[in-house]
């Protein structure tokens, strides 16, 4: 359960497209080729309806070394909801920028609230136009949880207001279940948002290091800065990858309908998880996206001082030392020490195996789903008995 990496295989489609394109060696143009831009464009506008030109889009290494770059390159202080991923805070600490951390609670499901931005606003901000940065990630990593269409709106007049540039992290995009539709902020506040983007986790090629940045229009000051950071580290985004990608963000049906089977099973398997966490008496919100759990059993507080467990951290070594359960604290995520909180990650099973067994017959029932999860990830299961041992023993 702890390491948070989608388990499919490469699409038949894109291993073809890779094999092609293997002999393309050269350097590649520092914001990415053409052709892939312009792919990226359409495939933006066909799934999200979102309009941005090739010239507003940024191909490089990863959408973490672009998070990266884009928060070196603007200036002001970040403004980061917790719990957040956990790269975002030490990428801050790495160039000096000032962190305002603004800790959400499970009451909102980890959202961050007008009344709270507008309250760290006054605490920190005399200056209104003093220009900062706000760093969202949804669905999120590590709680599952992501924004309705009216809670982005509800945000906007706030961040137009106090002149907040916002890094939308939206890699998980394509992985909402739930009926929940995943709404990008760039539609209600284009010219305040950079969203970040990628394939690793709906098309599982976390591997292939491949990110991208959708810019506002007319941020070219911006677009230079973080070019120039990309030219003097990275170069550009591996070649054969680069051109691989062109067919990685197809909007035919071939990848479409990939995704959108991927997404039913990591539906599947942190839904199992959900019910058994909240049939074990664990406290845990019902996932909308991504493929992470965030529980908690801060209810069990005197129970677990009795074991000398007064930290996620000790929770999280426990379950480690005593069940055999990896995990992550929720303190790594920015959360208070002793918030006995951890990340689960439901994605310990043969993705080759599990994908071929759910094409051969649709799930329709509960029933069928619990049957399906018991026989094909057996992991998973054994990782839900242990936590409800060890929850009931408490």
């Amino acid at each position: 359960m702890g390491f948070g990496e989608s388990p499919f295989p490469v699409h038949e489609f894109i291993k073809q497209s890779l094999c092609r394109n293997a002999d393309k060696k050269s350097y590649l143009p520092t914001q990415g080729i053409l052709a892939l831009r312009e792919q990226i464009s359409e495939f933006y506008k066909e799934i999200f309806k979102l309009n941005y030109s090739a010239d507003q889009i940024i191909v490089a290494l990863g959408s973490k070394s672009l998070i990266f770059h884009s928060i070196a390159a603007i200036d002001g202080a970040l403004l980061l909801p917790t719990p957040s991923w956990v790269s975002y805070q030490h990428q801050a600490y790495l160039v000096n920028k000032k962190i305002i951390y603004m800790q959400t609670s499970p009451d909102n499901s980890y959202l961050l609230t007008p009344e709270q931005l507008l309250s760290t606003l006054d605490r920190y901000f005399k200056d209104k136009n003093q220009q900062k940065v706000l760093l969202l990630n949804y669905p999120s990593n590590p709680t599952g949880q992501s924004y309705s269409r009216s809670q982005l709106e509800n945000l906007v007049p706030i961040l137009r207001k106090n002149n907040i540039i916002v890094i939308s992290d939206e890699i998980y995009s394509l992985i909402t279940y739930n009926n929940h539709k995943h709404h990008s902020l760039a539609q209600f506040y284009p010219e305040g948002t950079i969203v970040s983007g990628g394939f690793s986790k709906d098309r599982s090629l976390g591997g292939y290091r491949l990110g991208i940045l959708l810019l506002p229009k007319y941020q070219n000051d911006l677009k230079r800065a973080i070019l120039s950071i990309v030219s003097e580290i990275w170069s550009s985004a591996a070649s054969p990858i680069q051109y691989a990608a062109i067919d990685a963000y197809n909007t035919d049906s071939v990848m479409i309908d990939y995704i959108k089977t991927c997404t039913e099973i990591h539906q599947l398997m942190t839904g199992y998880c959900y019910k058994r966490f909240s049939k074990a008496g664990i406290h845990c919100l019902r996932p909308k996206g991504g493929f992470y759990l965030f529980p908690d059993w801060n209810n069990f507080t005197e129970e677990l001082s009795t074991l000398d467990i007064t930290t996620g951290r000790k929770l999280g070594k426990f379950l480690l030392k005593k069940y055999d359960i990896a995990t992550l604290p929720g303190s790594e995520f920015g959360m208070p020490r002793k918030h006995l909180s951890l990340r689960v990650s439901p994605v310990d099973y043969n993705g080759e195996l599990v994908l071929k067994e759910f094409q051969k017959k649709p799930i329709k029932t509960d029933g069928e789903s619990e049957d399906f999860l018991i026989r094909n990830a057996p992991n998973i299961k054994m990782a839900c008995d242990r936590l409800e041992q060890f929850t009931s023993s408490l």
